[in-house]
């Protein structure tokens, strides 16, 4: 998904890497109620991704959520978690749901252990 750096949707001005909570529902529910195993070796992770997310007020931690939005591509959500371990998705209190990540194949990097190019 593209970015959408200074997007008002929902009265609600998202920064530069976060997606409307509503689509994070979708993608996560496509994800729990997929039908077939994936090939997802990993995820290419943004450095803003995780600093827009670990400056909200409050974040003690991150969690990761799997998605698949409508073109069947694989997301890695990112929102931060509260000292509770509770996730912080509140748009209304500046939480947002932080996606510009891309799957593994496609931007695995150069081969190694890990993404299987050895």
């Amino acid at each position: 998904m593209d970015s959408n750096s200074g997007e008002q949707k929902a009265g609600f001005i998202y920064p530069p890497n976060a997606i409307p909570l509503s689509t994070a529902s979708e993608w996560t529910k496509a994800w729990r109620n997929r039908t077939s195993v994936e090939e997802i070796n990993g995820f290419f992770i943004p450095m803003t991704d995780i600093v827009e997310a670990q400056t909200e007020l409050g974040v003690s931690n991150m969690r990761g959520y799997m998605g698949i939005d409508s073109t069947g591509t694989h997301h890695l959500l990112l929102v931060g978690v509260d000292a509770k371990g509770n996730d912080m998705i509140d748009e209304s209190k500046g939480q947002f749901v932080y996606d510009y990540t891309k799957p593994c194949p496609q931007q695995c990097g150069d081969g190694n252990v890990l993404n299987g190019g050895e």
